[in-house]
Formats: C-alpha cells, sequence, structure tokens
C-alpha cells in the first residue's frame, strides 16, 4: 500500500508561558467556526455491524461518514456527558467520511485554522505494530489526533502535522493513563501562508486537556494530505477501505470544525524566527477575516 503517512513521530512538547502571552497577547482568532462533521450516538447511529453503515452528521454540513465492521455503541460515558447518550467503541473498526479533502489548506485558511474534539477513554490495549500508534481523528494519514502506547501503563497523546512530502511530526503532545476519561480540543490557529506554489500555513497549535492547556507550539500544514484525496478518519488511519491502526477504547462526540479557538502563545525559544522580535512581528501580521 503506497503513500500511508505513519512514520513513528518525533515527539516535542512545549508547555506555554504566561508571562509571553501577557507581553505579546494571544494568537490571532479566527474567523466564524465552520463545522466540517459532529458524530453523536445514539442519533448518528444507523446500525452498525457491517461494512458501509452509515454515520450521519449532526452538524450542519451533512458530512456523514461510513464504517468498517465491527463498529459498535457503548453504554460508558465520560461524567460530563448528556444524558441518554453513548459513546462508540473503535477497538476493532472505524469511521471515514464520505467527502475527502475536507481540510485543504485553502479552506483552513480562509476560515483562519481548524479544530478537533472529542472526549475518550483508553483500554490499556497497546501493540508494537505501527510504532504503537492509534488514530482518533485523522485527516488523509496527515494531520493526526493520536495515541502512542507501547505499553499499558500510560500513553502520549499527540498531534502530528505533515509537510509536503509524507514526513510527519508531532507537534504538541502530553501523557495519558488507560481507563480515565479525557476531553480533548486540538486548535491550529492559521497566522500565515508560505510557498508560492504549495501554499503552506503555518501557525500555532495547542492541545487542551480537561480544560487546560498541555501543551501549545508552533505548527504548520503542509499540502501532502491534499494531494491523497482521502476522508477523515474517526478511531483509525484516514484512508477508505482500510481497517488500520483503530484506537483501542471509546470514543465519545467527536467533531472536527473549520476555525480555530485563539491558541495562547508558545513559548518564543521554540517558534525558530532567530529572535524574540520575530515573534512579535508574527503575532502583529493580520490576516483578512
Amino acid at each position: 500500500m503506497k503513500n500511508i503517512a505513519m512514520k513513528k513521530p518525533t515527539l516535542k512538547t512545549f508547555i506555554p508561558l504566561s508571562a509571553v502571552a501577557a507581553v505579546f497577547g494571544l494568537a490571532a482568532s479566527s474567523a466564524h467556526a465552520q463545522p466540517v462533521f459532529n458524530y453523536n450516538f445514539p442519533a448518528s447511529w444507523n446500525g452498525f455491524g457491517t461494512s458501509g453503515a452509515v454515520v450521519t452528521d449532526q452538524s450542519s454540513a451533512g458530512n456523514n461518514a461510513t464504517t468498517t465492521p465491527g463498529l459498535a455503541l457503548a453504554t460508558a460515558v465520560p461524567s460530563w456527558a448528556t444524558a441518554g447518550t453513548e459513546s462508540v467503541s473503535t477497538v476493532s473498526s472505524g469511521m471515514y467520511t464520505s467527502n475527502t479533502k475536507l481540510l485543504n489548506n485553502a479552506a483552513v485558511w480562509g476560515a483562519g485554522g481548524f479544530t478537533y474534539n472529542l472526549s475518550f477513554m483508553w483500554n490499556g490495549a497497546f501493540s508494537s505494530s505501527f510504532s504503537g500508534i492509534q488514530k482518533l481523528i485523522d485527516y488523509a494519514g496527515t494531520e493526526s489526533l493520536q495515541i502512542v502506547a507501547t505499553s499499558g501503563n500510560s500513553a502520549t497523546l499527540e498531534m502530528t502535522f505533515t509537510g509536503d512530502t509524507d514526513t510527519s511530526s508531532g507537534q504538541v503532545s502530553t501523557t495519558i493513563l488507560p481507563n480515565t476519561w479525557y476531553n480533548v480540543t486540538m486548535a491550529f490557529d492559521a497566522l500565515t501562508q508560505t510557498g508560492a506554489t504549495n501554499q503552506d500555513v503555518t501557525g500555532v497549535a495547542g492541545l487542551e486537556v480537561n480544560g487546560s492547556w498541555a501543551s501549545v507550539a508552533p505548527a504548520t500544514k503542509g499540502t501532502y494530505g491534499d494531494t491523497l484525496a482521502r476522508p477523515i478518519g474517526v478511531g483509525s488511519f484516514g484512508y477508505p477501505s482500510a481497517t488500520l491502526i483503530e484506537f483501542k477504547g471509546d470514543i465519545y462526540n467527536p467533531s472536527v470544525s473549520l476555525g480555530a479557538v485563539t491558541v495562547p502563545v508558545p513559548e518564543p525559544s521554540t517558534l525558530a524566527l532567530g529572535a524574540l522580535g520575530g515573534l512579535g512581528m508574527m503575532m502583529l501580521r493580520r490576516r483578512k477575516s
């Protein structure tokens, strides 16, 4: 199988400094959020168990998904769940948006970024296959919110970004424990476009876990995912008709939107601008709204 970007990323964890945020302000806010999809259960459930069952998008975007065999509802939900709702078990299956290129760079830039949100509980299962990676939300095998588990004691929750080739790296990360519910928002706040041809989008990525910013760092979304014409995967690799590196656990209310919440400024030394003054210039450079 060619062009499947699943290499073990190089982890880089950055903690935001409140003093820096106070001096330079926060990253530029995005335009109004536009839903890409919102799956919640049992409302999105259409009788799982067979390949190709429909997962109904509950947002106005209408981006339904299809499943691989084995997807099932689960009664386990986080303490903050709405009464009567359920999660979905992705231990042996996943779901894939029917439409592709939903987070293409032109759309991400126009909306000011993108955001992943979900709650999840990892069951502690792990494998050496695919370097221990398990996918939570994955755009085309490139921009991926995932865990890396090589033991059942703990795992690394990370967000990877991919350049203009199939080289991926983890930009923001933190540690999670098994059998514990987490509510996670990964926001990418787009600040600049670079590259005369490729039009990469550069900005700030932030990983918010249970209401606190766990990791913030600069990130660049390359164009490789756009060239693959692949869907967004939930609980599995974003590649159609493939059952790969499923998340071993339960997922509650996964959603993706174009546009990003404001992300705190990361530590200046991580921005690779060469000098602190470069950070100030970067934050003052505003896009059209």
